[in-house]
């Protein structure tokens, strides 16, 4: 191990909620779009515990990471997650 990897592994360590959140939100919107409903609402539940263990940098930025890639899909952002985004 040299020098920079405690380092790496303490910021890859601070990114793990981030890149969580972002990945359960596409996986929600996902489910979500194929008629899944209750799969994606079971994990949104999931995510608003994960968010509510964040720091509040960590909470906007991973509410507006998520909003932005739900966003890049090829249909607007579901309401929910414009409601959620828009809280603060």
């Amino acid at each position: 191990m040299n020098r920079m990897e405690p380092e790496r592994l303490a910021r890859e360590g601070q990114q793990a909620p981030l890149d969580l959140y972002c990945m359960g939100s596409l996986l929600a919107d996902e489910a979500s779009r194929s008629g899944q409903r209750a799969f994606a609402r079971s994990i949104e539940t999931a995510l608003e515990l994960l968010l509510g263990n964040m720091s509040r940098e960590d909470q906007r930025s991973a509410l507006r990471l998520s909003y932005e890639l739900t966003l890049g899909g090829e249909e607007p952002a579901p309401p929910r997650l414009r409601l959620v985004y828009s809280r603060d």
